[in-house]
């Protein structure tokens, strides 16, 4: 046994030193002789501005075009060298098990069974450590050093100091996050469970799910943009001018069923504390769809045989769904929730689309744009201050973690 590990061990060293020497230089090679694409594309942008009479510089469209070219590049060499990893090491795998197998006692399977997972875990492992571990571990480093290197938690002293100019901001930019995380996941999970049990039992259920659906292939961006309109204020009034009077208009659709007219103007999303309930009203209608459509597939797989007795038992519709349905599809629940937990603490574009910045919006991405561009009383050591801010909207998302580390742990209990 001890010489097969020896052989597993040596095929794995074999197989990485290879991947390390032959994939970085094969990359070069490709970005080397594929250089001339980017003229190539600068060139097609100089034709066409010139074709067209595009205003810009002829110097911008020319690098624009050729960043183009550089980016088709990157990603075509990307997949290309991901595919060159994945049939080299299965190669190398192979051929050296056999041959290692010829001169050393033990099944030729177990050396490839042993080698074969790494294969595949091996490359999100190193990218969870560039660029996930190491720039987490560097944020926490920063968070407790001033300007100077010297070690000290000040940082996080500020911005819980009463006296400190951005205190208010942060607390009001914790309160506001805390409040996304709590409420948009709440509500995307009950409306999509709702909506997946109603629309499975009507003949046209499908045709709802695919409006309820379509929403989620529109950007934040765009998201924010529609519903800015449907939130808008409530137009002006009439104004007299040489020509006649001037119309008034009405842009604000939810504004024009309230009956807000010219004298109430400002959008909803912009209320003290209530507009952040119509900001999360924009994730909500996204993300609905999502939790609707993997709780509808969760429900068919709910045992037939179990609906049956329940309705031989008696069962109301509230009792089949939240003692006979819910409790079978409570794993699908948690996923469904630790996603848009991590999507909400993601949140940056439907305030920032809206110019949602005033202190009673901010969450904790959008306090740090603000805070980049607005605070001055950091100085030089500004750059700490934004790694506090990063380390405590980490913190956020530990009680998640921690939960679903203790679920997993409690289903390969029982499992086992």
């Amino acid at each position: 046994m001890r010489s097969i590990h020896n052989v597993i061990a040596g095929n794995s060293l074999a197989i990485l030193l290879t991947v390390v020497c032959v994939l970085p230089i094969t990359a070069l090679l490709a970005f080397s002789a594929t250089a001339p694409l980017d003229d190539a594309t600068a060139s097609l942008g100089l034709w066409l501005h010139d074709k067209y009479e595009w205003t810009f510089p002829r110097f911008d469209t020319e690098e624009r075009f050729a960043k183009i070219g550089f980016a088709i590049r990157a990603v075509v060499i990307a997949v290309g060298i991901s595919f060159l990893y994945f049939w080299i090491t299965n190669w190398l795998n192979l051929g050296l098990a056999r041959i290692r197998s010829r001169n050393a006692p033990g099944p030729e399977s177990l050396i490839i069974e042993a080698i074969q997972p790494w294969i595949f875990v091996g490359p999100t492992l190193v990218l969870l450590l560039l660029f996930l571990l190491v720039p987490a571990f560097l944020t926490l480093s920063l968070s407790f050093q001033e300007a100077s290197g010297e070690l000290t938690t000040r940082n996080y002293a500020f911005l819980w100091d009463p006296a400190a100019l951005g205190y208010s901001q942060f607390r009001l930019a914790m309160r506001n996050s805390l409040m996304w995380l709590v409420l948009v996941p709440s509500a995307c999970i009950s409306l999509g469970l709702l909506i997946a049990v109603l629309a499975d039992s009507v003949r046209w259920g499908v045709i709802a799910k695919t409006f309820i659906f379509v929403p989620l292939a529109i950007s934040f961006v765009g998201a924010a943009v529609i519903w800015r309109n449907i939130f808008a204020g409530g137009g002006i009034e009439p104004l007299m001018t040489m020509n006649g009077a001037t119309p008034s208009y009405q842009i604000g659709l939810l504004k024009a069923l309230l009956g807000h007219g010219a004298e109430y103007n400002e959008p909803l999303y912009n209320l003290k504390f209530w507009g952040n309930f119509f900001l999360m009203w924009i994730l909500v209608w996204v993300q609905t769809g999502f939790a609707m459509v993997i709780f509808s597939a969760a429900l068919r797989g709910v045992p037939q045989d179990t609906i049956e007795a329940a309705t031989i038992d008696g069962a109301n519709p509230f009792q089949m769904f939240f003692r006979v349905k819910l409790p079978q599809i409570y794993s699908t629940v948690v996923v469904v929730w630790t996603t848009l937990v991590i999507l909400v603490l993601k949140v940056f574009d439907i305030p920032y689309a809206l110019s949602a910045n005033d202190d009673d919006k901010l969450l904790l991405a959008t306090m740090m744009e603000n805070a980049r561009n607005n605070w001055s009383i950091g100085g030089d050591n500004v750059d700490n201050l934004f790694a506090a801010i990063a380390i405590m909207l980490m913190l956020t998302v530990i009680p998640n973690m921690v939960f679903n580390a203790w679920r997993i742990r409690r289903e390969q209990k029982g499992f086992n």
